[in-house]
């Protein structure tokens, strides 16, 4: 029987291996074509088969510069003319050429259609799309390949190929031509795919000394026994059994879940693979997984011995248990625990444990005042409360940058707003945070602001609805980290830093959000911003029939808490420049006002004019914006904005919106 069990992941792998070269031979590709995830020059995210609506799909090989590409291209174009229901992608395989070069060949060829950066090389290599003008026409609904060759044999003088097999395909014709090897007039636009022609070696690739320590340093912290993923990699035998499903979720972009673009700065704890990696491991797997010599690191890879990523925590605050019911929608609760300790403390690190993972959808952990006994605690109050951090799945330590903390005083209370969410079965959750201590008083308060957009409105049906707020910074500062969220929409999302000057810096792209898995990213080297800089922080929307995760494609969709609602929510983890007596506290009309403005100042020209308020309460203000106008810029600067926003009558509309 062991002998038995050994064998299977083999026999899996073996299996693997056939299905992935069934139907090809040498030079002609797959016959079915899986699913990848590449970024385009323009910095979004292409999933092929979320296109799976489309009458078919063009895929043409790409590169810089050539002539062929540029004639081809406008064949396609003409066919999108006679085909509005095709998609066409360029993917570019060229090892050499980077984003911005692909970017400006773009613009210089005028090319219209996305073109993939495939600089890992392994779709091209699995579609041998070995010359630049190579096409696959593709046929969504089982995803085979209707016809591979040039769009022509001699782009822009002969019969355009593509556009007979989409006419036979369309009218459910035999395909007359499904193949055409390359005409001699494409063999000086051949592009380098070595990997094509080493597969023979691929098997030597070392598990033990190349693939194991990868998946050990990358992986096994979550899959490990006692670990967060299904499963979990204690050696050889299951890797291999499990390595169809690594592939995939490698050439998607969903493992390891990191969904920043490595072409937008450099942060810490960065989980993603290199170039290198990535091709190593899918060559390995395309090989057959083999185990080779050598021990086995994974092995070695303990489980998990405590919950508590760094440690036992100096103190461990409990939130009280709530019984979550098998189906319906509850409110947020908002939970108030007791300081118990008798003197002030300073906060390093923090992790936040769900009893429950799978019905806490988040947590937000703030302190302030206790309140009188017998009052809760409600949204505005925790809101409105020095933050410890948010836990989101994906998102459950935090240890403070170098020299920050967070000051804890006695006579306080904590507060957790949580977000709870139905499974389909009964279940309790008791949700601890655990906080560890400064072991001294650090030199800086680490600041949590937020940018939101309460005004958020997206349309029914629209694939790519785009939403932006800002905060602006009124004092030097050197950020952190940064934090994106939204709900099942989401479907990519930046921070751009806007210099008083007017020079822009896009610092995060998250081209592929994916609301699963949501992070703080934190900046290898925190950028140093003056006041008066903007944070903008930009979300796109998919509220089509498209997105197989939208609750309700036929919507208006707008912001709320539930996650069939939506929300631009972008986190900020600062500190000012220079500390100042009371920075541990937060002045409650400057973060309305702060959120307030960056919402309602459309035009981003950081002023607030009074068409720009609600319609209804715009002749009410028209005297106080003409009042607190002192410069007569035409609207209200931050400063003067913040007097209308701390008025009681704003204060407490604005608050209740929250």
């Amino acid at each position: 029987m062991s002998s038995l069990k050994k064998s299977v992941p083999i026999l899996l792998a073996g299996l693997t291996a056939l299905l992935l070269t069934a139907g090809a031979t040498a030079n002609s590709g797959p016959e079915r074509v899986g699913n990848f995830m590449l970024i385009d020059h323009d910095g979004r995210a292409v999933d092929l088969h979320y296109h799976h609506y489309a009458s078919a799909i063009v895929l043409m090989a790409h590169r810089n510069d050539s002539e062929v590409v540029a004639a081809s291209v406008e064949e396609l174009k003409a066919l999108r003319e006679e085909f509005p229901d095709l998609e066409v992608f360029l993917i570019n395989g060229v090892a050499e050429e980077d984003r911005a070069a692909i970017r400006a060949d773009a613009e210089a060829w005028d090319i219209p259609f996305p073109v993939l950066d495939d600089r890992t090389q392994l779709v091209s290599e699995t579609l041998e799309l070995a010359y630049a003008g190579e096409v696959l026409v593709l046929e969504p609904r089982r995803w085979s390949v209707l016809y591979r060759g040039p769009v022509a044999d001699v782009p822009g003088q002969s019969e355009n190929l593509v556009a007979t097999v989409l006419t036979e395909y369309l009218a459910e014709k035999e395909i007359s031509v499904a193949s055409r090897g390359m005409p001699d007039s494409f063999l000086g636009e051949q592009i380098n795919l070595p990997a094509l022609a080493e597969r023979d070696r691929h098997a030597e690739i070392s598990y033990s000394e190349t693939i194991a320590p990868m998946l050990a340093q990358k992986c096994a912290d979550c899959h490990r026994p006692g670990g967060i993923g299904p499963w979990a990699m204690t050696g050889h035998s299951i890797v291999q059994g499990w390595s169809p499903m690594i592939r995939e979720t490698v050439l998607t972009g969903r493992m390891p879940p990191w969904h920043a673009d490595p072409e937008v700065g450099t942060f810490e704890h960065d989980m993603s693979f290199s170039k290198q990696e990535m091709r190593d491991l899918v060559h390995w797997i395309d090989a057959g997984a083999p185990r080779g010599d050598g021990p086995d690191p994974l092995e070695d890879v303990a489980p998990v011995s405590t919950e508590w990523a760094m440690g036992e925590p100096d103190l461990v605050v409990e939130l009280p248990t709530f019984d979550v019911p098998a189906t319906g929608v509850l409110d947020y609760q908002n939970f108030e625990v007791r300081n118990p300790l008798e003197e002030g403390v300073w906060i390093s690190a923090v992790q936040i444990i769900p009893g429950d993972r799978q019905v806490v959808h988040h947590a937000i952990a703030t302190f302030g005042p206790s309140t009188a006994i017998g009052q809760d605690a409600d949204s505005s109050t925790i809101l409105f409360q020095p933050q410890l951090m948010t836990f989101v799945p994906g998102n459950e330590t935090y240890i403070y940058p170098e020299g920050n903390g967070v000051y804890i005083p006695a006579d306080s209370s904590f507060y957790t707003q949580m977000h709870y969410t139905t499974y389909g079965r009964e279940t309790t959750d008791t949700t601890r945070i655990g906080l560890y201590f400064a072991d001294e008083e650090p030199e800086h308060v680490l600041q949590h602001y937020s940018i939101v957009d309460l005004n958020l409105e997206i349309p029914p049906g629209a694939p790519e609805h785009e939403e932006a707020a800002y905060y602006q910074f009124q004092r030097d500062a050197v950020v952190y980290s940064l934090f994106p969220h939204a709900h099942y929409r989401g479907r990519a999302s930046s921070f751009t830093v806007r210099y008083p000057d007017g020079e822009e810096e896009l610092v995060l792209s998250v081209p592929n959000y994916d609301f699963n898995w949501q992070r703080y990213f934190q900046f290898e080297e925190p950028i140093e911003v003056p006041a008066g800089t903007m944070l903008i922080h930009r979300t796109v929307y998919d509220n089509s029939p498209h997105n197989i995760s939208n609750p309700d494609p036929e919507a208006t969709v707008r912001f709320g808490e539930q996650t069939w609602e939506e929300m631009l929510y972008g986190g900020i983890s600062f500190r000012y420049a220079e500390a100042r007596p009371g920075d541990h506290e937060i002045d409650p009309d400057e973060y309305l006002a702060s959120i307030a403005m960056g919402f309602m100042d459309r035009n981003m020209d950081g002023k607030v004019e009074l068409s720009e308020m609600p319609e209804g309460a715009r002749e009410s203000l028209a005297l106080p914006f003409m009042m607190l106008d002192t410069n007569d810029s035409g609207g209200l600067e931050f400063e003067q904005f913040k007097q209308l926003m701390s008025s009681d009558s704003m204060s407490r509309a604005f608050r209740s919106q929250l």
